[in-house]
């Protein structure tokens, strides 16, 4: 099999429009499964670690932690349905009121929409937990707001030898970024959004596939 190009990685999202970076959903296509044969973090044109930032800034599809700790990919026409889904099409605000989103969070995401698309040690900088003990509740807050499709992978800033190539990633709330792109945030209702997401998948997903989705997305 011949290696994946960037330009066929953007044709499985257009045509799945959900697609996880690596195997987590059963019977599904996946970046690491497609792109086997390519050389990674090699840093050339075939490499598809760089591909999950190449396509965000494309425009094609919005990237994150979607579901609990995996990322995935979710074409930008899709992603303001999904993440009306996700956050059962509450604002932030609502959902911190309600108790449903943690105060950490809270304030990670007040300081990212105060200063919109920030890399991940200067977001820790800002936001007072720089500290090592505040690594653990930094990172989870982060996933939490991704889940509820809240905040989005928008690059990845330089590194220096103590970081790791997650924490030099660069985090945008999703209003601004599909903003940045044009798109609309918003969906007509969440009962919609279920129906054509449903709709959209039971085209291109195996009975296992459509499952694990019905259950994780609440469908």
């Amino acid at each position: 099999m011949d290696a994946l190009t960037y330009e066929e990685f953007v044709q499985l999202v257009e045509k799945y429009k959900i697609l996880p970076f690596s195997e987590f959903v059963p019977e599904y296509p996946s970046l690491t499964a497609a792109s086997v044969n390519n050389d990674w973090h090699t840093g050339t044109v075939t490499d598809p670690w760089l591909w999950r930032i190449r396509i965000v800034q494309d425009g094609v599809a919005a990237y994150g932690k979607f579901f609990r700790d995996k990322a995935c990919f979710i074409h930008i026409q899709f992603f303001p349905i999904i993440r009306s889904i996700l956050s059962s099409d509450r604002t932030v605000e609502e959902r911190y009121k309600d108790g449903l989103i943690s105060r950490t969070a809270y304030h990670i995401y007040k300081v990212l929409c105060e200063h919109g698309n920030i890399d991940s040690r200067n977001l820790r900088k800002l936001t007072d937990l720089n500290n090592k003990e505040n690594k653990k509740e930094y990172e989870k807050s982060l996933v939490e707001l991704q889940n509820y499709g809240d905040v989005v992978i928008t690059g990845a800033a330089n590194q220096n030898d103590e970081d790791s190539g997650w924490s030099s990633m660069c985090y945008q709330p999703s209003e601004l970024w599909l903003s940045s792109m044009h798109t609309s945030p918003n969906y007509a209702t969440i009962e919609d959004a279920k129906n054509r997401l449903i709709a959209e998948l039971s085209r291109s997903c195996s009975d296992k596939a459509l499952k694990f989705f019905t259950k994780k997305l609440k469908l």
